[in-house]
């Protein structure tokens, strides 16, 4: 990266938790920006981006071989990359790797993407001391408010909730990277948390007004359309200057199909009832539900299964049931065929005996 100081002077120390801003129009290379911020990082937490799974491109990057797949609790992935369901994931097992990846296709629909931000969100909480800072990157800023909506069910909430989360990571030793199209998708409490903001195109709207007085140091003409690798670095102490930075070369292109270039294949299950009272996060998934099946046709004590996998004696027989109902009503059991399991179209007998 390459700074041409315009305003007064300051050195980027990435060994502090600071908050980045890029805003610009779709295209202008904010991810790009924000995946080069990441390298100057020990760990990355690489949260939600578009629909086309852009954050997949770090399975090409220098760090290809140390990165952990959250999904959610309805699907399963394929591949050779480490991976787990949000409901057991640890703060043991962020700590584990160095990037921690979550991207749109790992999810069957919005409302368990946003449920499972917000959980990602409480197991980085357990840090309580730090040396070096990680690095959390959100590749849409409206989209941590929209999971804050999720839980609070209050606009007005919701955002003193953001500005909250986003001040309180910082003190928990968390760089927070956060990119947006719009100036104002995000509140102003949440922009004056910014260390750095970075202006990259702006097209024919220009700046906002409360940036306006950039156009006494910049042509108002230049920051319609400048280059991808371009952009206005305005720093929260007052320094401005011109920048240029190298696009990493693993960035995920605009017409690629990465789950088939790195051989993904998401398998979508049952969606939980995420949010609904009663839901709980110890969910069980299709792998634990083929071992009641199993352990209950060895031992055929539904009391007895409960100990031996940890669960209650009626979560064994709810689990049974919904086998027999699904394979009764389809044809086959739904948690059973992902994992395709030998017992998927089987009745499980559960007289008493």
């Amino acid at each position: 990266m390459d700074l041409f100081w315009i305003r007064g002077r300051e050195h980027i120390n990435f060994n502090r938790p600071n908050i980045f801003f890029p805003v610009g129009l779709p295209g202008c290379g904010k991810s790009t920006l924000l995946e080069w911020l990441a390298l100057k990082h020990t760990k990355v937490i690489d949260l939600f981006g578009s629909r086309d799974s852009e954050g997949l491109g770090w399975c090409r990057s220098s760090r290809k071989d140390d990165i952990l797949f959250v999904t959610g609790d309805s699907v399963e992935i394929n591949g050779k990359w480490d991976s787990i369901q949000i409901s057991k994931l640890t703060y043991a097992d962020i700590k584990k790797y160095r990037v921690i990846l979550s991207v749109h296709a790992f999810f069957s629909n919005y409302n368990e993407e946003f449920w499972a931000m917000n959980e990602i969100v409480k197991r980085l909480w357990r840090r309580t001391h730090w040396i070096k800072p990680w690095y959390v990157m959100i590749r849409e800023a409206s989209n941590l408010f929209y999971s804050r909506i999720k839980i609070v069910k209050n606009q007005a909430v919701a955002k003193a909730d953001s500005i909250y989360l986003m001040r309180e990571l910082r003190h928990s030793g968390y760089a927070i990277g956060v990119d947006t199209v719009r100036w104002t998708s995000m509140d102003k409490e949440v922009r004056d948390l910014a260390n750095y903001t970075f202006i990259k195109r702006v097209g024919v709207h220009g700046l906002p007004d409360d940036i306006h007085w950039l156009y006494k140091f910049i042509d108002p003409d230049s920051l319609m359309d400048l280059d991808p690798s371009c952009f206005v670095l305005v720093c929260s102490r007052g320094p401005i200057a011109l920048g240029w930075f190298e696009e990493v070369p693993w960035h995920k292109q605009e017409k690629e199909n990465i789950l088939k270039i790195l051989d993904l294949e998401p398998q979508y299950g049952e969606l939980p009832d995420y949010l609904q009272p009663g839901y709980s996060a110890a969910h069980v998934g299709a792998t634990e539900h083929t071992k009641i099946l199993e352990k209950y046709l060895e031992v055929q004590n539904m009391g007895k299964v409960g100990e031996l996998i940890k669960r209650s004696a009626g979560t064994v027989h709810n689990h049974i049931a919904n086998h027999n109902r699904e394979v009764r009503a389809l044809g086959s059991c739904s948690r059973c065929k992902r994992r395709n399991h030998k017992l998927q179209d089987q009745i499980i007998d559960i007289t008493k005996r």
